[in-house]
């Protein structure tokens, strides 16, 4: 079954067209992948609405994504929002503009839900290292942070931090590169909130993987590779001492010297140190010998999503065939003739 999951994030859109067996419960074959910046999250700790601009961007490219899919034989297209959407004041109505454009219906995941499809999503990318063993799963955003501790494939407690790379840099980081009391700021809050409302999750764990633009920075730095290749990423360790190492050369370094990095994609060398902070702080909280990399996040999960939603059509009758699977997931009110395709 092929299918396309867009992910609409507070710091960019990503766009994964993918194979999938099983009704979303085998494998799965990347067929083409992209991304572009969005910052859908700037100014939204300030304002509380999501910017014009920002949104006409984002309805641009979830358009150019859903066409780009169809050509490709996207069978079944998913298109979900999270933090900034989720939080914003003005949300729902972006998520209705980004409807109109592209012609498909926008979700808006709940903390839960995008915690919960990241971890699959990680976990099925894995697969044997992680298969049976108690781990922990993050996934640092623009403006959440989704952590999760499960055995295996199955998800135990999961919570949506209400911080990501882009809302952490905005609040806390204004020099260049950051002062230490700016940098000690941020880590007070991100600490506290972390013992906090991590408080029922385990003491360690012996598997810590990350997903997310920061972490693909980090895996990419230390594996001293200029272009992104998920096969040499996906599953690398980063031992606890190199992270260290990282994370404070990071800090240290100018936004311009940290644009000529490699590895620094476009719309990340301002907000990586706070990612960065985040991973480091993590890791202090969960202690684990190294961080494992994922290439794997939500547009996975999206994608199993998808062929499990049209399998699931298949089977039922045609006046019911478009009622979602997942009541808990929800999305903006469209209306009439919302189906995907």
């Amino acid at each position: 079954m092929r299918v396309a999951a867009i992910d609409i994030g507070s710091n960019s859109i990503r766009l994964l067209v993918a194979e999938v067996a099983g009704e979303g419960h085998g494998s799965l074959v990347t067929l083409a992948r992209a991304g572009e910046p969005c910052r859908l999250a700037r100014d939204l700790g300030r304002t509380g609405l999501i910017d014009p601009s920002m949104a006409n961007r984002a309805a641009h490219l979830v358009s150019e994504f859903v066409q780009r899919a169809r050509v490709m034989g996207a069978g079944r297209i998913v298109a979900a929002a999270t933090a900034a959407l989720r939080g914003a004041e003005n949300g729902n109505a972006i998520a209705h503009q980004i409807e109109q454009e592209a012609g498909i219906p926008v979700r808006i995941l709940s903390g839960d839900d995008e915690a919960r499809l990241v971890y699959q999503a990680v976990l099925a990318g894995l697969g044997g290292m992680a298969r049976h063993s108690p781990c922990v799963v993050f996934d640092i955003g623009g403006g959440s942070t989704e952590v999760v501790s499960g055995l295996g494939e199955v998800p135990g407690r999961w919570v949506s931090l209400p911080f990501g790379a882009v809302s952490l840099t905005e609040r806390f980081l204004q020099s260049n590169p950051p002062s230490p009391e700016e940098i000690d700021h941020l880590d007070a809050y991100v600490s506290e909130t972390i013992m906090h409302q991590c408080a029922s999750m385990p003491s360690q764990t012996p598997l810590l993987a990350g997903v997310g633009g920061t972490v693909t920075v980090l895996a990419m730095t230390d594996r001293k590779v200029a272009s992104y290749e998920p096969g040499m990423l996906e599953g690398w360790r980063i031992s606890r001492d190199r992270l260290e190492t990282l994370v404070d050369r990071l800090c240290r370094s100018t936004e311009e010297a940290r644009r000529r990095w490699p590895a620094m994609g476009e719309g990340r060398a301002d907000i990586v140190i706070a990612g960065a902070r985040v991973v480091q702080l993590l890791i202090r909280r969960f202690p684990t010998e190294a961080l494992v990399c994922s290439t794997q996040g939500l547009r996975y999960g999206l994608a199993r999503l998808a062929a499990q939603e049209a399998a699931a059509d298949a089977r039922q009758p045609l006046s019911t065939a478009h009622l979602p699977v997942d009541p808990s997931v929800t999305r903006a009110d469209t209306g009439p003739g919302e189906e995907n395709l």
